[in-house]
């Protein structure tokens, strides 16, 4: 029976040993950083730590505080099991360690603090015999004894008892004045002790880490590897450009860079940075059309439609917002090459799949977790561009200076706000917008202060007749001049109305050989201007209505 019981003893231990946890600890190394456009990214991580053989607890550190939980996936060698996996945001305590002076002061106070509670109870005792002697005073005066003292005695008792309660006081009184000296001391000490803990004091807290908390089974003891990537939605990036023009060969350069910017908790240090145009965070899901009915209108009454357009004016339209603040700074650390002038082109790889592009580059950057935009060249490109002058002066009579892009669809460009630098000079911002069906790509380039247009109403053919109806006549006359040393093209475009009932007849009698669109009244000229050269442009329309009726301009 014994036996019996020492092998149940000895296979429990066994048992028991083996289920025993023990806890491993290791730090996650960030290597790779896939950012999408707009905000999310995608962080690779790898770790090396030494397992031992069975059951343990895996603590990785340095991982973001904020991961998608259903997007972490881990890999590792085969004799490695991963039971289980989860994420804690851990925050270390403070740790102070007080300098050695601090416990020589702590034994300063407590021996004030004795020679204090002596001091105490020495006053107490002299005030006890002060008591007494007060009493035995009064005793005697009030209360004589039945010998007979004479007046002598008793004045000579009186001055000794006298004398003895004023020593008493005296030294009542420098042992409050040692008491207050002690206190002076121990208050000096207690304040000096203030202002170096004050010092000492961590200026930062510790800053809270992510941990990645896994449960594993281990074949072996020994290095194990560990690679694991998920999604968080604290980092992202949008396009910038400059446009750099130089008008002595009219050259075109177009630099794409992106603003990378996160707050995952966690700071990029010499990480790779993979740019995707994808957004994960948009719907997959294909939309599904659903039948419309009508029915026909049926009014209600006045002053519930009256109270219902109120309610609608009242609340305006909420727009979505994207505001991207902080300090660009570029970060690319400069490969220590001597050979010739490396460019971040020359480290980049564009990877185009059939749904997303990406802008691989292979150096390292450093992207702090502080929610700042950081400008990252992507690339720069020459591209063959031409120039043309585009005109609206009924709108602005400022001439705009427009680059057409033929060959843009290979750049995978997303919209983005573009700085315009001409000849060095920053001339402000334009927009590029690549969402367009057109076969070429119009970029603003600014105002030409020195192409001058005037459009203005001549008066002496602008009349009004009236017999049935009511007739208007109106003629606009624009003139256009060129006070460039170079000659130009210009797109001029000015309209005139369009008439959507029957009573009203809109007749345009000179279109000053503009090229005339009747179903939306707008007029185009191809303006070709030399150097000093000035023309005149003139277009005349009428207007017939009913003399009793009155005319709206709707846009």
């Amino acid at each position: 029976m014994k036996k019996i019981m020492l092998s149940l003893a000895i296979i429990y231990a066994g048992f028991a040993s083996a289920q025993k946890k023990d806890t491993v600890y290791a730090n996650a190394n960030l290597t790779n950083a896939t950012v999408y456009f707009g905000y999310g990214a995608d962080l690779k991580h790898s770790s090396k730590t030494n397992l031992v053989s069975g059951m343990q607890q895996l603590i990785i550190s340095n991982v973001s505080l904020y991961p998608d939980m259903n997007t972490i996936q881990i890999s590792c060698p085969e004799n490695v099991t991963i039971l289980s996996y989860t994420h804690r945001i851990y925050s270390k305590p403070p740790v102070v360690v007080p300098p050695p002076t601090y416990q020589k002061s702590y034994d300063s106070i407590k021996n004030y603090h004795k020679q204090i509670n002596v001091f105490t109870n020495d006053q107490d005792i002299k005030n006890d015999m002060m008591l007494r002697i007060t009493k035995l005073i009064e005793n005697n005066f009030t209360t004589p004894d039945k010998k007979n003292i004479t007046s002598e005695e008793l004045v000579k008792l009186t001055t000794y008892y006298t004398d003895k309660i004023s020593l008493l006081k005296q030294q009542v009184f420098d042992l409050e004045d040692k008491k207050n000296n002690l206190n002076e001391i121990i208050a000096a000490i207690e304040d000096r002790l203030n202002r170096l803990s004050q010092e000492n004091k961590p200026t930062e807290q510790p800053k809270p880490v992510g941990q990645l908390i896994l449960q594993v089974m281990s074949k072996m003891a020994g290095p194990v590897d560990f690679d694991f990537n998920y999604f968080t939605k604290n980092a992202g990036w949008v396009p910038t450009y400059d446009i750099r023009v130089k008008t002595i060969d009219n050259s075109f350069k177009l630099v794409y860079k992106a603003m990378v910017s996160q707050t995952t908790g966690l700071n990029w240090n010499g990480v790779k940075l993979n740019l995707s145009t994808s957004n994960p965070n948009q719907g997959n899901t294909i939309p599904v059309l659903s039948p419309t009915y009508l029915q026909l209108y049926v009014p209600v009454i006045y002053d519930k439609v009256i109270s219902a357009s109120n309610e609608s004016y009242a609340a305006p339209m909420m727009l979505d917002e994207v505001v991207v603040t902080g300090y660009a700074k570029d970060l690319a650390k400069k490969p220590a090459y001597a050979t010739r002038k490396l460019e971040v082109k020359d480290f980049l790889t564009l990877k185009e799949s059939q749904l997303n592009t990406n802008f691989e580059i292979d150096l390292p950057y450093d992207i702090p977790s502080d929610g700042q935009a950081y400008s990252v060249t992507i690339k720069d490109e020459m591209i063959p561009a031409t120039y043309q002058h585009v005109a609206v002066p009924k709108l602005d009579e400022d001439a705009f200076l427009i680059a057409k892009l033929n060959n843009w669809d290979s750049l995978s460009l997303l919209p983005g706000v573009a700085s315009i630098i001409m000849d060095n000079v920053y001339l402000g911002k334009s927009y590029l917008n690549p969402n367009t069906t057109e076969d070429t790509l119009s970029i603003s380039m600014g105002r030409d202060k020195r192409i001058a247009i005037n459009r203005k109403l001549v008066k002496e053919y602008n009349k009004v007749k009236r017999n049935d109806s009511k007739i208007e006549f109106y003629t606009y006359e624009i003139t256009v001049k060129n006070n460039k040393k170079q000659s130009i093209d210009m797109n001029l475009s000015d309209q005139f109305p369009i008439s959507q009932t029957k009573e009203i007849e809109v007749t345009l009698t000179d279109s000053g050989d503009a090229e005339v669109d009747n179903e939306t009244g707008f007029l185009k000229w191809k303006v070709k201007l030399k150097p000093g050269e000035s023309k005149k442009y003139r277009f005349s329309y009428n207007i017939k209505y009913p003399k009793d009726k009155v005319l709206q301009e709707l846009k």
